[in-house]
């Protein structure tokens, strides 16, 4: 019987300071470097052993890290998940060496023209949100990173907080048991005090554009974006838009066999409503 546990920290590339973008995303990989009891390579190994499957990615709120294990292998994996959010330690050395291998993402993301252009929608359609960049941060501020001990330190405290965490395990659980040994594991965490100050985006008052020119040969690209109502539980919004995009844009949409299949005028077409970007470890 496999099981699975996710960890939802709610901090995103939204709760990053501005010239500090991309922090949420680095620490993605950070996470897996190590503390004194499960240093990386011995946990690293372990998880070989058990045969379990973990890996993480980012979105606009959150970064999220799931591991899929058995299920007699429970108590370790929350004992090991556990150190490693409340004793994470990583020399100056380890963190650029990290923020180097970032570095390399954004390079070879950027090299797509697709990334490239959501990007700059991205850039374009925010002012003051810090929605305004990807999940991977502003070119500067990925260059400058490895610069930024003290302040990943800073973060780390700030944010890597038991307030900032949701715990689910999902499989053939008893929610006692699995209660029992969170609070075995967890239950001497100490809260933090950080409280971050997001800016408000302003209303747009009118259309805004941007042309990306592209260095080599490539098919000319469109993404026309509209703000859509953030999620609610309570609200219908999200479902109708969702609904929306599938009928009017997918593969089994009309205007897709018209202009993709039929007249060819188009080497793809496609709608969603987009939770504000995400990155993988």
């Amino acid at each position: 019987m496999l099981f699975r546990s996710n960890l939802w920290y709610h901090v995103g590339p939204a709760n990053e300071d501005a010239g500090r973008t991309g922090f949420a995303h680095l620490f993605e990989h950070m996470m897996f470097r190590g503390t004194e009891k499960y240093p990386a390579e011995k946990y690293t190994e372990i998880m070989a052993k058990l045969g379990a499957a973990t890996n993480a990615f980012t979105s606009g709120d959150l970064t999220a890290y799931h591991t899929t294990f058995s299920k007699e292998d429970l108590p370790l994996v929350l004992d090991m998940e556990a150190d490693r959010f409340q004793n994470l330690k990583y020399t100056k050395e380890v963190f650029q060496t990290e923020a180097g291998a970032v570095l390399g993402e954004y390079n070879k993301n950027s090299s797509n023209p697709q990334q490239k252009l959501g990007e700059v929608v991205r850039d374009t359609a925010f002012d003051r949100s810090t929605y305004k960049h990807t999940t991977m941060g502003f070119l500067a501020d990925v260059q400058n990173m490895p610069n930024q001990y003290d302040y990943s330190l800073r973060f780390f405290e700030q944010y890597y907080k038991p307030e900032y965490v949701t715990i689910v395990v999902a499989g053939d659980v008893k929610p006692k048991d699995v209660r029992a040994l969170v609070d075995k594991s967890w239950g001497a965490w100490k809260h933090g005090s950080y409280h971050p100050d997001i800016p408000v985006e302003p209303p747009q008052q009118g259309a805004r554009e941007a042309h990306v020119d592209w260095p080599s040969q490539t098919l000319p690209m469109i993404q026309i974006a509209f703000k859509a109502p953030a999620y609610s539980d309570t609200t219908k919004d999200n479902v109708a838009l969702d609904a929306l995009a599938t009928m009017a844009f997918s593969q089994t949409s009309a205007l897709y066999r018209k202009l993709v299949i039929n007249e060819q005028r188009l080497d793809g077409l496609r709608a969603q409503v987009q939770q504000i970007g995400r990155a993988h470890v």
